[in-house]
């Protein structure tokens, strides 16, 4: 072979063979445009739901955060949202608070963000977010906010995770704009290890209970502490509380698919207690706000089952559905209607049991029912609308039955409806 052919043949094969490492290179590395880089997704674990005082949920929930995250209440990056539904947090939330503002004419929507506890506000008919708080109250589990939205209960876990730290919080008057603020909080620390709480309808008391080894204690006082009266005492020291009616209290025992559950009334005056439901297995309950009327669920059969309890005529009535009272609402206008996040299938499993120790979600529809006659509405198929999966909690409507407002449980996000849409 020529001294020149030779030359040629080299300047070939390595011609071919950079080439081919270039392919191998952009084949396999994509090119990650300049606006974002393409980083490693850290997790961050979510202790959700935990009413067992387990902790069988931490290893199950899991939130990604990516490295560039997203702004709380950005919805121009939502991806998700259609007109019809909105995200109106991306990040984990504790805890809401929807309200009408008497001067702006305006739904005013609170919430606190769980991360570091900061306040947010917004709008029903605008997607601008105001920062309310910069006060940083690290991993906020819970925040309960006061009719008004200008006030609330939080609890989060000391530095030794086993002492529970409640304050009640005033958002001091500020004159807030569009990241930037001036005023504040003020907050009053309230009892250690509180293991469960209540608001009355007006927002002037709380009711709490606190328990040791042997005996639960129910209280009432002013949200700041003032005031403490006991009325309540138990050897059962695990209970859910809530307080829909201004005299009337309702107690649930913890539900579990194995126990028998029991719910009672209890009379914030006097103390009275009266049996409401009982000896059945996987008992959860939301009752009416006249307390006239009661959803419940028990899991017999496996799946639970939804039912309608009348409290007059103490006679129930099943529902087409199957899902558990936490995922429903009575409205505000209407008491013969009720909106429900319906599960479109149930994983094997415990119930409610699985579902409050995070070993399963679900992927919700949301229904409305008139419970006199029985109709029922499909209201939003949020699988088939969005291609995403949410298992809803805490839903809540606006004064006028406008929006409707939820929490993803498997995710803590934070989102409404327009009913009217």
């Amino acid at each position: 072979m020529s001294k020149t052919k030779a030359i040629i043949l080299i300047l070939v094969i390595f011609i071919l063979t950079f080439g081919g490492l270039i392919w191998y290179y952009f084949s396999f590395n994509p090119i990650v445009p300049i606006t974002g880089q393409k980083q490693d997704q850290p997790t961050t674990t979510l202790d959700i739901y935990d009413p067992f005082g387990t902790k069988a949920n931490d290893a199950n929930q899991v939130y990604t955060d990516t490295a560039n995250p997203v702004p709380a209440g950005d919805t121009s990056i939502a991806t998700l949202s259609t007109d019809k539904l909105r995200q109106i947090s991306a990040e984990p939330i504790s805890g809401f608070s929807v309200s009408e503002n008497i001067q702006t004419k305006k739904t005013d929507i609170h919430y606190t963000l769980r991360a570091n506890g900061n306040i947010y506000e917004t709008y029903t008919d605008s997607p601008e977010q105001k920062r309310l708080s910069i006060t940083t109250i690290p991993k906020v589990y819970e925040a309960l906010w006061l009719p008004g939205g200008q006030k609330q209960i939080i609890q989060y876990l000391k530095e030794d995770t086993e002492t529970i730290e409640t304050f009640s919080i005033k958002l001091n008057p500020s004159t807030t704009t569009l990241n930037e603020f001036s005023g504040g909080i003020d907050g009053k620390r309230l009892e250690e290890n509180i293991t469960a709480l209540a608001i009355n309808p007006t927002g002037d008391k709380i009711f709490y209970l606190i328990h040791s080894t042997s005996t639960a204690t129910g209280l009432t006082a002013k949200p700041d502490g003032l005031n403490k009266k006991i009325i309540f005492t138990s050897p059962i020291s695990e209970w859910l509380v809530s307080w829909p009616k201004e005299e009337t209290i309702t107690l649930n025992t913890k539900p579990s698919s194995q126990v028998a559950g029991y719910m009672y009334f209890l009379n914030s005056v006097t103390g009275s207690f009266s049996k409401v439901l009982g000896d059945i297995n996987g008992l959860t309950t939301k009752t009416n706000k006249t307390t006239t009327q009661v959803l419940y669920s028990d899991s017999i059969r496996g799946n639970p089952k939804l039912y309608l309890y009348n409290i007059k005529t103490k006679e129930s009535k099943l529902l087409p559905w199957s899902t558990l009272p936490e995922k429903c609402l009575w409205s505000n206008t209407d008491d013969k209607i009720i909106y429900c996040a319906v599960p479109k299938a149930f994983l094997r499993g415990e119930y409610p049991d699985s579902w409050y120790q995070g070993l399963v979600s679900f992927s919700d529809d949301i229904w409305m029912m008139n419970t006199d006659t029985g109709a029922a509405t499909l209201v939003y198929d949020i699988e088939m609308e969005t291609t995403n999966k949410m298992d809803l909690i805490n839903l809540q409507l606006d004064k006028t039955g406008s929006y409707l407002f939820f929490m993803n449980k498997t995710d803590l996000t934070f989102w409404s409806l327009d009913l009217n849409k």
